[in-house]
C-alpha cells in the first residue's frame, strides 16, 4: 500500500479539474477571521450541536433579517411536535408554483431523521444564512430554491443525552434515534406507521425536487475520509438519469469535495476492513433516498465520520451541502431536461426489476484512505476483534462494486386493481395523488391473479412490522368478480415506479412485505375430519385424476403419506369448499387495457 500522511485538518486535492473551473463552483477562500453576522449555537461552541427549538428559534431571526427566507409548518410528528420547512430562495419562490414558473432547481435537504446525528442541522444553519446574507453567495438563488427540514425527527430531539451515541465522538449531547413511538424514520417512507412520514408526503410530493439530501453520522470501520456518501443506485433509474447521475452529477460531487479540502468516499460497510472493497449500499424505498428515487429524484446521503472531530463533520457536512446548490444552479436546465426525459422513459419502460444485488461483473476500484486493520484478542470476550491502527494510515485503489442487477423482475401490467376494502392502502395511495377511479358496475373480469407460496419473515419485528422478507408467488389468468367503488389504477403515470415497488408482492418494500396484507394468509374455513373423511373417500371415487394425484403426492412425500390429518388437508384443498381467497393476493393485474374498466377518455 502507498502510505499517506494525513494533516490535521482537511485534506486539499492538489489537482484542479477543468471541470470544476467554471462560475457554477467557485471556492472562497478563508477570510480574515470576523464574527458572522448572527452565529450559530455551534459557532459559538464546537462541541455542541443546535436543538431543534435554538435552530427553529436561530431560523426565525435569521427570516426577520431577510427577506429571501421563509418559514412553512408542514405537519406534526408522532409527539405532536411541529414540523417547519426553512424555504431560501427570491421573492415569489417561496412556494412549488412559484418556484416551478420560475423554473428554479428544487434542492430539498432533510436534517436529524435520527436525531443523534445532528451534524446536517448546523450545517444547513451556515449554509442558509451564506444564501441569504452572503453577496458572493446568494446569486446562487438566481436559479435555485432550497427547502430544509431542519430537524425532521423534533421527537428523537427532545431527549438529548451525552450517552445515546456510544460509537460516536460529540457532540456534548445527542438526541435519540427513534421518534416518540420508537419508529425509525428512515425505514418508515413507504409504509408511513408514523406522522412524520404522513406530514413529508404532502411536502416531497408539491416541491417534486430535483435534488435531495438526507444528512448523517455513520457507524462501522474507521478510515481517514471525514464524509462518505451514498448515492441513488444508477440502474434502479431511467436511463437518462441514471448515465447523468453516473457520469456527471457524482463525479462533479467528488471533484467538489476534493477541490474543497474534504476528499469523500463511497459508504462504507462496517462487516470486513475497507480494503476488501466497497458496495453500493442497497437504498431500498424504505429509506429516504430509495423513496425519492421512485420519483426520478437523485437522492443522497451524506455520513460523516462518527469519530471525525464534531467540528470537522459539521464543515464536511456543510461543504457538500454547498456543493450540491452550486450544482443545481449551474445545471439547472441540464438536471430537469434529464428528469423529465427520465418521467417519459419510465411511462415507456416495460419490464422493472424488483430485488436487486451487487453486479460482481462490474467492478471497478476507489482511491482510498483507510487505516491499517488488525485482529486484536478482547480485553473482554477474549475473542479475536478487528481495530483499526490510526497511526498506520495508508492510500491505495480498493475495489469498488457501484453496480447492481436484478434478481427477480416482472413485466409491467396496464393497470392494477385494488378491492375497495382495503383502506390502508388506498390511503397512502391518496397520499401520492396516484391518478385512480372507481368500478361504476358489478362484473366479471379476467385479470393475472397472485398465489401466495412460501413467505419468509424475520424472527423477530422490524420497525413495528413482521417483514416479509422473501415471498414466493405463482401468477395465473382467474375470473374476479370486481363490485362498484373497487379501484383501478393505470400504470402510465409519473407515479408507476412508486406503484410497482409498493404492488408488486415479491418488491421487498412492497405493501405485502409490509404486512398490509396479512389477513389473506389466515384460512378461515376448515373441515372435521370424522365429516370430510367420507366427503374426500368420494372424492376419490368419483375423480379418477385426483386419485392419481393423491397417489403421487403420497409416493413423493413421506410426510404426507405418514400424517392422515395432512392427507385430508391435501384432499380438502383440491375440492371445491376450499375458500378461494385463502393466500390470494388481494391486488389484481389488467394485462392490457379493457374499456370495461376504463371511463371514457381514458
Amino acid at each position: 500500500m502507498i502510505p499517506f500522511v494525513p494533516s490535521s485538518g482537511p485534506v486539499v486535492c492538489r489537482c484542479l479539474p477543468a471541470l470544476l473551473l467554471s462560475w457554477s463552483l467557485y471556492v472562497v477562500l478563508p477570510a480574515q477571521a470576523q464574527t458572522p453576522v448572527l452565529q450559530t449555537p455551534f459557532e459559538r461552541d464546537t462541541l455542541y450541536s443546535a436543538s431543534r427549538e435554538e435552530a427553529m428559534e436561530w431560523y426565525r431571526e435569521l427570516a426577520r433579517m431577510s427577506p429571501l427566507v421563509h418559514i412553512e409548518p408542514f405537519g406534526l410528528t408522532d409527539g405532536m411536535l411541529p414540523l417547519e420547512a426553512v424555504i431560501i430562495g427570491q421573492t415569489g419562490t417561496h412556494n412549488p408554483a412559484g418556484a416551478r414558473a420560475a423554473g428554479k432547481a428544487v434542492v430539498m435537504v432533510n436534517n436529524a431523521i435520527h436525531a443523534g446525528e445532528s451534524c446536517g442541522v448546523d450545517a444547513s444553519m451556515m449554509l442558509s444564512r451564506k444564501l441569504a446574507t452572503d453577496p458572493s453567495f446568494t446569486p446562487l438563488l438566481d436559479h435555485a430554491v432550497i427547502v430544509v427540514i431542519p430537524y425532521y425527527n423534533a421527537d428523537g430531539g427532545r431527549f438529548r443525552s451525552p450517552y445515546f451515541r456510544a460509537n460516536q465522538l460529540g457532540p456534548r449531547l445527542q438526541g435519540f434515534r427513534a421518534n416518540a413511538r420508537h419508529y425509525d424514520l428512515n425505514r418508515d417512507f413507504i409504509k408511513a406507521d408514523t406522522r412524520n412520514t404522513v406530514s413529508f408526503y404532502p411536502l416531497f410530493q408539491a416541491w417534486d425536487p430535483d435534488l435531495f439530501v438526507d444528512t448523517h453520522t455513520s457507524n462501522g470501520a474507521d478510515y481517514v475520509h471525514t464524509l462518505s456518501l451514498i448515492t441513488t443506485q444508477a440502474d434502479k433509474l431511467p436511463p437518462a438519469l441514471a448515465g447523468y447521475l453516473r457520469d456527471t452529477l457524482e463525479p462533479w460531487l467528488y471533484e467538489a469535495m476534493d477541490l474543497a479540502g474534504w476528499p469523500m468516499c463511497p459508504y462504507v460497510h462496517g462487516d470486513h476492513p475497507p480494503e476488501q472493497g466497497l458496495r453500493a449500499f442497497q437504498d431500498l424505498p424504505r429509506y429516504s433516498t430509495g423513496y425519492a428515487a421512485l420519483f426520478q429524484c437523485p437522492g443522497f446521503m451524506t455520513e460523516a465520520h462518527m469519530l471525525k472531530p464534531f467540528a470537522d463533520r459539521v464543515r464536511a457536512t456543510q461543504a457538500f451541502l454547498e456543493a450540491l446548490v452550486r450544482f443545481a444552479a449551474g445545471h439547472r436546465e441540464d438536471l430537469q431536461r434529464v428528469r423529465r426525459i427520465a418521467r417519459h422513459q419510465a411511462w415507456d419502460q416495460q419490464e422493472w426489476g424488483l430485488r436487486w444485488v451487487p453486479d460482481s461483473s462490474r467492478a471497478s476500484t476507489f482511491p482510498f484512505r483507510g487505516y491499517t486493520a488488525r485482529t486484536e484478542i478482547s480485553r473482554v470476550t477474549g475473542e479475536p476483534g478487528l481495530r483499526y491502527d490510526r497511526t498506520s494510515p495508508w492510500s491505495a485503489p480498493v475495489p469498488w462494486w457501484p453496480a447492481c442487477r436484478p434478481t427477480v423482475t416482472v413485466r409491467r401490467p396496464a393497470a392494477y386493481v385494488i378491492p375497495q376494502e382495503w383502506t390502508d392502502v388506498l390511503s397512502r395511495l391518496q397520499m401520492h395523488d396516484v391518478t385512480a377511479w372507481r368500478v361504476q358496475t358489478e362484473m366479471d373480469m379476467p385479470l393475472t391473479v397472485y398465489r401466495i407460496g412460501r413467505a419468509s419473515r424475520l424472527p423477530e419485528p422490524y420497525e413495528g412490522r413482521n417483514l416479509i422478507v422473501d415471498v414466493e408467488v405463482t401468477a395465473s389468468r382467474e375470473t374476479v368478480r370486481l363490485f362498484p367503488g373497487d379501484v383501478v389504477i393505470p400504470t402510465d403515470q409519473d407515479a408507476v415506479a412508486y406503484l410497482m415497488h409498493t404492488l408488486e408482492p415479491q418488491a421487498p418494500d412492497s405493501w405485502l412485505a409490509w404486512n398490509f396484507f396479512d389477513a389473506v394468509f389466515q384460512q378461515k374455513e376448515y373441515f372435521s375430519a370424522y365429516v370430510f373423511d367420507e366427503t374426500a373417500a368420494r372424492m376419490l371415487e368419483a375423480d379418477p385424476g385426483l386419485k392419481t394425484a393423491f397417489d403421487q403426492a403420497l409416493q413423493t412425500d413421506p410426510g404426507l403419506a405418514a400424517d392422515p390429518r395432512r392427507q385430508l388437508d391435501w384432499l380438502y384443498r383440491h375440492s371445491p369448499w376450499y375458500e378461494p381467497n385463502h393466500r390470494r393476493y388481494p391486488v389484481f393485474r389488467l394485462e392490457s387495457p379493457d374499456p370495461r374498466l376504463y371511463p371514457a377518455g381514458q
